[in-house]
């Protein structure tokens, strides 16, 4: 996979884009057109490219149809190669994914060459630029809405910033519910406890045992409480706690009723610290899951917690890119 950063300054500066500080995407006026070129990237390694175009042919009053698309992808990927580039339509909104793979010039070139063609193809057709909602062809932007990358004219652009405002006002007016963000939290940490119980009856502390417990204790308290502070994110943190600890009492305890058949499954759990006083070797094994599937919790819960965060960020983000 390619560099990001490098490939996006190499696409910008080739079309003559505005290449964001960030280096993940660019924007501009391309032969009359408003488009956006962005990264989904990994580590710092591009996954895919999408290009976003809008198009409108006023005298047939008509956006691009499945043939028209067809053949962009066909002509395209026959230039390039096989199963280099895909594409869909809303609405007026034409955006095409290029696979990032091969030398970084082949890669450059392929895909300018390829937005190239579909710019040269548009106008040929007589199809003019627009807004991707209306189909309104004056004073058109390119955007960031939510984090999504848009094509609009000042008209939906102001609209859909006006609407975001009042919603984020809304929801500033609201309350965290912790009573019911315990609940959710104490519901969401039950399917993190059944996750490490069944991987745990396996003889194995995996990761995603711990990524589930972190994912779905945040995430339902988030759902349940409407929001979630810094009071919240302690609230999870202790059920996650206690859920973690009352998991590994029940692993253990299943392994003793296993072990020994005159031990119930409840009384097991009475036994625990007599076994631990007895046996190094259970302490030692038990106190390595217990730390072990801390660390995993934490580590999903951190993880649960930056990706909650940054989408509430970003939720009413409105920004003009060119």
């Amino acid at each position: 996979m390619a560099n990001t950063k490098k490939l996006m300054t190499n696409v910008a500066n080739t079309l003559g884009l505005n290449l964001d500080p960030s280096g993940y995407f660019s924007s501009g006026n391309y032969n009359g057109y408003t488009i956006i070129v962005n990264t989904l990237s990994s580590y710092g390694a591009a996954t895919k490219v999408e290009f976003r175009i809008t198009a409108f042919n006023p005298a047939t009053n008509t956006t691009l149809n499945s043939a028209n698309i067809t053949e962009l992808i066909n002509t395209i990927n026959s230039n390039t190669r096989k199963h280099f580039c895909n594409a869909t339509i809303q609405n007026c909104l034409l955006t095409i994914s290029f696979v990032p793979n091969g030398k970084m010039e082949a890669l450059v070139q392929n895909i300018c060459n390829s937005i190239a063609y579909v710019v040269n193809y548009l106008q040929s057709q007589n199809y003019i630029p627009c807004d991707e909602i209306s189909g309104r062809t004056e004073n058109l932007v390119a955007a960031v809405i939510a984090g999504n990358f848009h094509i609009l004219d000042s008209i939906s652009y102001n609209d859909i910033s006006k609407n975001f405002s009042q919603a984020q006002q809304y929801e500033h007016s609201i309350k965290e519910n912790f009573a019911a963000g315990i609940i959710g939290g104490i519901l969401g940490s039950l399917v993190g406890v059944l996750c490490i119980v069944i991987i745990g009856q396996l003889n194995y502390v995996a990761v995603i045992s711990g990524i589930v417990m972190g994912y779905a204790t945040f995430s339902l308290y988030h759902k349940f409480a409407k929001k979630i502070s810094w009071i919240g994110i302690v609230i999870c943190f202790v059920i996650m706690c206690a859920m973690i600890y009352f998991s590994v009492q029940i692993n253990y305890a299943i392994w003793l009723v296993r072990t020994f058949s005159d031990v119930n499954f409840f009384d097991a759990f009475s036994y625990i610290p007599q076994m631990k006083d007895f046996s190094s070797e259970f302490a030692s094994a038990y106190n390595s899951d217990l730390i072990l599937n801390y660390v995993f919790s934490i580590a999903g819960a951190a993880l649960t917690l930056a990706n909650l965060l940054q989408a509430n960020k970003i939720k009413y983000e409105t920004k003009i890119l060119n």
